[in-house]
């Protein structure tokens, strides 16, 4: 596979041009491309997500069973992943009844949930491949960048002066 330049990368972003597909219940999903917003959004759930600690081989089922009340988050997250901050909400037309079954009439537009939507979907698939795709979603949003990003911010922070110096 040739490698993007910068600017492809860029304009792509920009563009939200999907970065792949994946099928969820019969219908295929645009993935979205990495973006600031998306991390976000993800990381405002995982910070409500209770705390697991390290638990023994044959205390895991009990240490599933007792915090899965709170996984339902993790179809939010995927969710999110997959569709990305910008298409969380799509807009749809739903089909009127003709006006005395003769006269047709013009589509209505409503807003529909699409997170909540594929979050529910999500959760009816097998434990193993919502793993596979939250785990790979996460290594395509290109954390370490942001990673990168904040360290590097964080620094010039500590570097700037805090207070001025008489002379």
């Amino acid at each position: 596979m040739e490698q993007k330049t910068i600017e492809q990368k860029v304009a792509s972003a920009i563009l939200e041009k999907p970065v792949g597909r994946i099928e969820v219940d019969g219908r295929i999903y645009d993935i979205a491309p990495p973006s600031t917003a998306t991390l976000i959004l993800i990381s405002e759930i995982i910070s409500t997500l209770p705390i697991v600690e390290k638990v023994p081989k044959d205390k895991i089922l009990y240490s599933v069973l007792h915090h899965a009340k709170y996984f339902r988050q993790l179809g939010e997250i995927a969710a999110i992943l997959i569709l990305g901050a910008n298409h969380l909400v799509e807009e749809r037309e739903i089909p009127q009844p003709r006006i005395l079954g003769i006269i047709p009439r013009k589509p209505k537009k409503v807003l529909v949930d699409a997170k909540a939507e594929l979050a529910e979907k999500l959760m009816y698939i097998r434990p193993s491949i919502l793993n596979d795709c939250i785990l790979n979603r996460l290594q395509d949003m290109e954390v370490v960048d942001f990673f990168v990003i904040t360290t590097s911010l964080s620094e010039a922070n500590i570097l700037k002066p805090t207070k001025e110096v008489a002379h």
